[in-house]
């Protein structure tokens, strides 16, 4: 794809805020300029068969965003020829917005049925923290699954307020950690355990804050097994995958937020750091009640990573298991990285990567940085 072409296709994503009313003038000029990819120094291998052997970062590595399969009229009855073409109208990327989620809803798997349940939400206590009041919640993700979540409320601030669900890290201490009750050394926070307390940090700058656990860590880590082991989950759910149920659970976690009186139903955002900023990423690109979002080291476009089986381990978290045929096989996955960042928008959304993270090294900063 040709960089006019390519700059012409920002160009109309700048104006798509505009058709819906929102703000974009800040930031519609920055995109549209695309910095050229820096070459890589060494030998790189990429994932997907097009890449194996490169040894710079092709420029439009990430080019496919931008680009749909288009035809007459008949093209959907197969009869009619067809191509790849860039996207030229909003209405173009709504349409294909719509088949990459349907993509990462494959990629999720199936739940089981009879999921949907009442909520039961339960104030179980209430502790005044000086400056703000903590509250724990429990309320049912399913029928027979009731989960805990801990709500910061600030006390100086109107009711109701703009909110943050806070989701945690890999860490077996799970909502805890959010909230600055992380791990120890000589009666302190860790300097990692106090940097990851967002939950905490953003309850001391104004926000209503909600923390629940992930599925197998804090209270709900599975009897005899380490925390993120969720093998008895998909032992019991083969057509479903660990992302997948995080998902439900998070936005019954959203559900509960917009009854609780404390929060603004309207003003809803999402962070996390680590397995909370992936899930942040992944919630972000289907949950439309999320305002804002912002992921900390946590999601990198798959098709440049240094093992893909990351997305779909075999023991441990396995988190997407219908994956595991790309990973084999070297094709690229359905739905990377830098589409379900697309799926965010035109909402802010903050991606944070370190060079140096994922098995990096600040030395493959020309490979890393154009991702």
């Amino acid at each position: 794809m040709s960089r006019n072409r390519r700059q012409f296709f920002l160009q109309g994503l700048a104006g798509i805020p505009a058709l819906l009313g929102l703000p974009f003038a800040a930031r519609s000029s920055r995109a549209a300029s695309v910095p050229a990819a820096v070459p890589a120094t060494g030998p790189k291998v990429f994932v997907g068969p097009q890449f194996f052997g490169a040894t710079e970062v092709p420029e439009d590595i990430f080019g496919d965003l931008p680009l749909m399969r288009k035809g007459t009229a008949s093209m959907t009855m197969g009869g009619s020829p067809t191509s790849i073409e860039p996207i030229v109208s909003r209405e173009e990327w709504l349409l294909k917005r719509g088949a990459l989620r349907e993509i990462h809803r494959m990629v999720l798997g199936s739940p089981p049925p009879g999921l949907d349940c009442p909520l039961n939400v339960r104030v179980e206590k209430e502790y005044d923290r000086g400056d703000y009041v903590e509250k724990r919640v429990t309320y049912l993700l399913a029928p027979g699954e009731r989960t805990a979540a801990l709500l910061l409320a600030p006390k100086d601030r109107p009711t109701p307020g703009r909110a943050m669900l806070t989701i945690h890290p890999t860490t077996a201490d799970g909502k805890e950690q959010t909230v600055g009750r992380g791990e120890k050394k000589e009666g302190q926070l860790t300097v990692a355990a106090a940097n990851r307390a967002y939950g905490l940090h953003l309850v001391r700058r104004g926000f209503v804050t909600f923390s629940p656990d992930l599925l197998a860590a804090g209270e709900r880590i599975f009897p005899g097994r380490k925390d993120f082991d969720n093998q008895p989950f998909i032992d019991a759910n083969p057509t479903w995958s660990g992302t997948g149920k995080d998902l439900w659970d998070l936005r019954r976690a959203i559900d509960v937020m917009q009854t609780l009186p404390e929060i603004d139903p309207e003003r809803i955002g999402s962070i996390g750091h680590s397995q909370g900023a992936g899930l942040t990423t992944a919630l972000m690109a289907v949950e439309d009640r999320l305002k804002v979002g912002v992921s900390n080291c946590g999601a990198w476009p798959a098709r440049i990573s240094r093992n893909p089986f990351n997305n779909a381990r075999t023991q441990w978290f396995i988190a997407k298991p219908a994956l595991r045929p790309f990973c084999y096989t070297g094709k690229p996955f359905p739905i990377d990285g830098h589409e379900l960042f697309a799926l965010a928008a035109p909402r802010p959304y903050l991606n944070i990567c370190a060079l140096n993270d994922s098995g990096y090294k600040v030395e493959d900063e020309s490979f890393t940085r154009p991702a």
